[in-house]
């Protein structure tokens, strides 16, 4: 049997890639079914997943039950404060969850250490400007599906996105100074963001 893929699956490798080799610790914000997660946990030895649903959660807990990751049950930014710093923080499609966008991004750059990583896969409505990478990113995605097939998450979903592309880059600008954003071709939005070291 194939492994599952979906939009979310696919660029969980591209969060992977953002976790540095020697990482010790990795937090993963929004984990929902659990994926990426356990899938660092094959490499980092500390590896905390936190989601706010806790249907999805135990769902996730159950699917890798041999994984040695700390589920956390809750929302990010009531347990912010007693998570502690990490080598990296991750989140794949949770950033549009959250009501405070750049309250959200504040949060999740305080969780990170010194000289560690902050790495994001968002939506966002394209707005006018974007318009024609939306447009290319469906037929993109539509021939992605229709050649791999579609996974179906159980997480809750919210849409529409509450900010453009552009409102994004502003916030990603004035929370995350130097921070990388670009738009990636399945129609999500990247994030990343090195922490200054000590």
């Amino acid at each position: 049997m194939a492994d599952p893929w979906n939009v979310n699956i696919h660029y969980d490798g591209k969060l992977d890639e953002c976790v540095a080799p020697q990482a010790a610790s990795v937090l993963e914000v929004g984990c929902g079914d659990g994926f990426l997660a356990a899938r660092l946990s094959r490499r980092v030895p500390s590896v905390v997943a936190v989601d706010v649903d806790e249907p999805v959660l135990e769902r996730a807990k159950q699917r890798f039950a041999g994984a040695p990751v700390t589920w956390r049950h809750g929302d990010i930014l009531d347990l912010a404060g007693e998570l502690g710093e990490f080598d990296a923080v991750v989140s794949n499609a949770t950033l549009h969850h959250l009501p405070d966008t750049r309250g959200a991004l504040a949060c999740l750059r305080g969780l990170v250490k010194p000289g560690g990583t902050l790495a994001l896969v968002t939506f966002a409505d394209p707005g006018w400007h974007h318009l024609p990478w939306a447009l290319a990113t469906l037929v993109i995605r539509g021939v992605a599906i229709r050649l791999r097939g579609k996974w179906e998450h159980t997480a809750p979903t919210v849409w529409p996105p509450g900010y453009t592309v552009a409102q994004l880059r502003r916030h990603v600008r004035a929370e995350l100074p130097g921070a990388r954003m670009s738009l990636l071709p399945l129609g999500r939005v990247f994030v990343r963001w090195d922490a200054p070291g000590r």
